[in-house]
């Protein structure tokens, strides 16, 4: 029986991609033929990583050169800035560094080495942007950005705006957005997992659970593929800054009672109070040591239809576009990881049988995807910051990824 989600993206795949030529905001244009996460909607620029997920896709459905033309893109942004921007019209921040697990997919999927040898120095060179700029605590990295002062004070008014915060002076104009430009970075924007006090963005004060674990997949991964290329020496060096980074990871940001990992506060010494996807970061990448937090976390943020992005927190909480009760493609995608490598096969099968069984819901009564859904009414994610638009992108290669067998 034919699936119809599966034929309708398959259908529009060729709708998301962009020439060089078409690129709107007209700050870069791209070598490479792109993919767009929205075929019409307000997102359709080159992002950096919705272009993952998106590959995990494209990569299913035949499609894997497209999947190495947006590789090429990320490419040239890397070897041009030292990092692969938001966007290809927003370059004063990155995104989650999922390059190097881009490549590593692609290589894998087609068994070419030569996917491993056109790519490796991009690869360091990304690693070498986080160690040089991101890195804050104790080896470990935290989201930020790369604006200027005048830049910051720019864009206050419509971020704190879009946050419903004030601020009285230009310096604390530019602190929140600086705050704010970091939390960006990190792709959630906007989310609840760093307050500090009055703080509640409060995101320079922390090491990040998420990016940590990307860091460590990309090290481990980048090693491997060092070893195919010829290069021991230098993939020694990163196994050593890969175990390092798990054993900082480890001793300050899981709760040593429940098991269950957070952001870490390094200013005060303490873990987040927000429990969101992100704590399935280390059990997807390998670092976790045990299982114990893992049942904790899926416990607390399972709902009805499926997973909440964030802990409900009390009818009184602000919720924001990464927060409850939005179920993101991005997390069920890491929270199946996570659940899958630790042995918890039922668990990731329900989870990814929810988030398909949503989809197909909305896409039955709406004819279209969507790039979040509410996990407890399933249906489309509606939430203050921005409207929810219709959406292929990630949204596509996540439902493609669990429904052809990962």
């Amino acid at each position: 029986m034919k699936d119809p989600v599966t034929e309708y993206i398959l259908a529009n795949w060729k709708n998301t991609v962009r020439q060089p030529e078409d690129t709107i905001h007209g700050l870069v244009r791209l070598p490479k033929p792109f993919t767009v996460p929205c075929a019409k909607e307000m997102f359709t620029d080159f992002y950096y990583w919705d272009s993952y997920f998106t590959n995990l896709g494209l990569m299913r459905s035949g499609l894997d050169g497209q999947a190495e033309n947006n590789l090429d893109n990320i490419k040239y942004f890397i070897d041009n800035l030292g990092f692969m921007p938001n966007a290809n019209h927003l370059l004063d921040r990155s995104q989650p560094p999922l390059f190097t697990r881009g490549v590593y997919d692609l290589y894998k999927f087609r068994g070419d080495e030569g996917i491993i040898r056109k790519y490796i120095d991009t690869i360091l060179r990304e690693l070498s942007f986080f160690y040089d700029d991101r890195t804050v605590f104790e080896g470990l990295a935290a989201y930020g950005n790369n604006c200027t002062r005048q830049s910051l004070n720019g864009c206050a008014p419509w971020l704190a705006d879009r946050v419903g915060e004030k601020y009285d002076t230009p310096d604390e104009g530019a602190a929140l957005a600086d705050d704010l430009l970091a939390i960006a970075e990190s792709g959630w924007d906007f989310n609840p997992r760093f307050p500090d006090g009055e703080n509640r963005f409060a995101v320079k004060n922390y090491v990040h659970i998420d990016l940590n674990c990307l860091l460590y997949d990309a090290e481990v991964k980048a090693a491997e593929m060092l070893d195919i290329a010829g290069r021991a020496p230098e993939a020694s060096v990163l196994r050593n800054k890969a175990q390092k980074r798990r054993d900082a990871v480890n001793k300050y940001m899981r709760d040593p009672d429940t098991g269950v990992y957070y952001d870490y506060n390094f200013r005060r010494g303490i873990l987040s109070p927000v429990l969101s996807c992100a704590s399935f970061y280390p059990y997807a990448a390998g670092i976790a040591e045990d299982d114990k937090g893992l049942e904790e976390t899926l416990r607390r943020l399972e709902l009805p239809y499926g997973l909440s992005t964030c802990e409900f927190r009390g009818n009184d909480a602000r919720y924001y576009q990464w927060d409850y009760p939005a179920m993101w493609p991005s997390n069920v995608y890491f929270a199946c990881t996570a659940l899958e490598r630790a042995g918890h096969s039922d668990d990731a099968k329900r989870i990814g049988d929810k988030y398909v069984s949503t989809l197909r819901s909305v896409f039955e009564k709406t004819g279209s995807l969507w790039e979040k859904y509410d996990a407890t009414t399933c249906a489309v994610s509606v939430t203050t910051e921005y409207e929810t638009p219709a959406m292929l992108g990630w949204t596509a290669g996540v439902y493609l990824w669990l429904t052809s067998g990962q």
